[in-house]
């Protein structure tokens, strides 16, 4: 009996061994993803800000920090309505995040620190699928007609030519 227990037990200790290495290999995992993902972040030329539900800023890339005109540091616990140009339209932005978690897509007029406003596209996600208390927002130059498409060539309203023939 004492033999049978001192086995069961010696069994025991080997799987729970082997358990703690595992968990120490998935630890290992998780922080390489980690740092992955802070590396990647910091190094996006897009500038991204991170915000809670309330729009507070608690990380933002060197990207927005250039944008705004200060640093990432300085951005830390600030709300990101501070550097919105309409306050008004921004707090409706941010009172409409959708609950589902989807994203969000608006124009905004944004005013860094010291600079003219410029006018800008902000893209606002979640920072995890279904998590709305975190949200990351993205912020790019207002899309433009391509002048070079097809789709927005216009013909010359003054020719002189008239359009060519449809005949076979």
């Amino acid at each position: 009996m004492i033999e049978q227990s001192l086995s069961l037990s010696d069994s025991v200790v080997r799987e729970l061994a082997g358990a703690g290495m595992e968990s120490d290999t998935y630890k290992v995992k998780l922080d390489e993803q980690t740092a992955l993902w802070a590396y990647l972040f910091e190094e996006m030329p897009l500038p991204c800000v991170e915000t809670d539900a309330n729009g507070i800023i608690f990380n933002a890339n060197r990207a927005a920090a250039t944008m705004l005109n200060t640093s990432v540091k300085h951005l830390g616990a600030r709300l990101l309505m501070h550097f919105a140009e309409d306050r008004d339209r921004f707090g409706q932005l941010l009172r409409g995040l959708p609950s589902d978690g989807s994203r969000r897509r608006s124009s905004l007029i944004i005013r860094p620190r010291e600079r003219a406003p410029m006018h800008l596209e902000a893209t606002v996600i979640p920072r995890a699928p279904g998590d709305t208390t975190s949200w990351l927002w993205f912020f790019m130059p207002p899309e433009q007609p391509n002048v070079n498409s097809r789709r927005h060539d216009k013909p010359p309203s003054d020719s002189a030519e008239p359009p060519p023939s449809l005949a076979s």
